[in-house]
């Protein structure tokens, strides 16, 4: 009888042990999964139309300056963006961001082309460098953080402003900021080009804006270069 008391006794105890083991490891997990879903909704999904102003500082007076605006479109997994330069007219950029692969519309020597591309992986390292600094300011009504910005192309660091809800996604210019910038810069070789937020339309996006219309000729950027490095040698 003694003998089956123990073995009970040890039954017992391994039922209880594995059932606090189960119970730890359903709590870690539920842990991890909260944890992950937080991480993932730090950022608020969006989908509407953003405007930014555009001004290009030149490094000298003699440089030419301009200004214009950039419109953004988005429904948080595709993106389209509408500029304009001198040298090549209306430009539209449309990411995919699930496929992780672009198309840039554009206008040359009256042909119509979309340059294919894949955005960079997300495991290139960045060559930008954040240093949180104190202080907020609303920009087009959103609540912005600032920050100085530093990269081997920038003679010194710059002062430039993100919101920490939106996700830089949209744009993916500053590689590693913790939000949508708002007000940043770009350098070009002969300047910089600052772009600030205007105005921000949260409301669905008609679907047609994401595609790619059947005129235009799907092409790569190399063969597209080919046209260019022709076209100057004609």
């Amino acid at each position: 009888m003694q003998k089956k008391k123990c073995n009970k006794k040890r039954i017992y105890r391994y039922w209880k042990n594995s059932y606090f083991r189960c119970m730890k490891n359903l709590i870690l997990y539920l842990i991890l999964l909260v944890s992950v879903q937080l991480t993932a909704q730090k950022h608020i999904p969006f989908s509407g139309r953003m405007i930014y102003n555009i001004e290009f500082r030149g490094t000298n007076d003699s440089v030419f300056t301009f200004q214009s605006k950039s419109v953004l479109y988005t429904n948080d997994t595709l993106v389209r963006i509408e500029s304009e330069t001198g040298q090549l007219g209306p430009q539209v950029l449309i990411k995919h961001l699930l496929f992780k692969k672009y198309y840039l519309l554009l206008e040359y020597e009256n042909q119509k082309y979309a340059l294919q591309q894949h955005l960079p992986a997300d495991t290139i390292p960045t060559k930008f460098a954040f240093k949180k600094k104190r202080g907020t300011k609303k920009i087009a009504g959103l609540k912005a953080k600032r920050v100085l910005v530093s990269h081997p192309n920038f003679k010194q660091p710059i002062e430039m402003w993100y919101v920490p809800n939106f996700s830089p996604k949209y744009l993916d210019v500053l590689k590693g900021i913790k939000g949508l910038p708002v007000d940043y810069y770009i350098q070009m070789e002969d300047g910089l080009l600052h772009y600030v937020l205007e105005s921000v339309e949260a409301s669905p996006v008609n679907m047609d804006l994401f595609g790619i219309p059947s005129d235009f000729q799907k092409i790569s950027f190399d063969e597209f270069l080919n046209i260019l490095f022709k076209a100057k040698s004609e």
